[in-house]
């Protein structure tokens, strides 16, 4: 199957990843996650509609398809925040302000209840960027920066974009060494004193979990808090 009958027949689909309010110890909200029906990654997908210059189409539908399916499950009332990943070619393209207002009246979905997640494996221009966070934090529209620390820009992404939250990648929780919680520390400093929220990202191990609580982080998603699925 091609990608470009995946991006018009919206043959693809989502499974949701809880995050957890690990202070709290109840689901904050899910994170959708791409799926293809024909075994491909959603990496090749993706690529695949870049090749084919059809990556707003299917990053838009696949934004429109999941939030649908989670207001239509029910989860909406049950969890109320939804994390959505998009791309930064996405939210800078001139139809993304009117497709927010389609998504918004179509599901039922406030703005409120709406986190961005700003996939970092696309370069950004961010002063481009930056005007269209502030329009969508006028809206109540959160962002968040995805995989913080995979990509070459994290560090200027965190300082220039002013996140709601910081979703730190899984690379840290493999063999949490001392500096990697050094890092932790330091940056769950960093978000705390500029209104920001740290997600720790892979949590596998209940130690690690016990660890993070411990210091203060609050909000968390991994195999070990509950792995991705069908909405039932």
């Amino acid at each position: 199957m091609e990608i470009q009958s995946v991006s018009i027949d919206d043959q693809f689909f989502h499974h949701y990843q809880p995050i957890y309010d690990i202070q709290r110890w109840e689901v904050f909200g899910y994170e959708s996650l791409f799926r293809t029906g024909n075994g491909s990654s959603p990496e090749e997908a993706f690529n695949n509609a870049k090749i084919k210059k059809t990556l707003y189409e299917l990053d838009s539908r696949s934004i429109h398809k999941a939030s649908l399916s989670y207001t239509q499950a029910g989860y909406l009332t049950k969890y109320n925040h939804l994390f959505l990943n998009v791309f930064p070619s996405t939210l800078t393209n001139p139809l993304f302000p009117t497709f927010v207002s389609k998504i918004i009246n179509e599901s039922g979905i406030s703005c409120q209840q709406i986190i961005l997640e700003i996939n970092e494996g696309e370069i950004a221009e961010l002063d481009i960027i930056k005007n269209v966070i502030i329009y969508l934090k006028n809206l109540g529209i959160a962002i968040a920066i995805d995989d913080f620390g995979k990509g070459n820009s994290s560090i200027k992404s965190l300082i220039e974009l002013s996140p709601d939250f910081v979703k730190l990648d899984r690379y840290f929780m493999d063999d949490l060494t001392e500096k990697k919680l050094d890092m932790i520390q330091y940056l769950l400093h960093f978000c705390k004193k500029h209104n920001s929220n740290l997600i720790i990202e892979g949590i596998e191990e209940k130690a690690s979990l016990a660890l993070l609580k411990s210091i203060g982080v609050q909000y968390a998603q991994g195999y070990l808090l509950g792995r991705p699925s069908i909405l039932t």
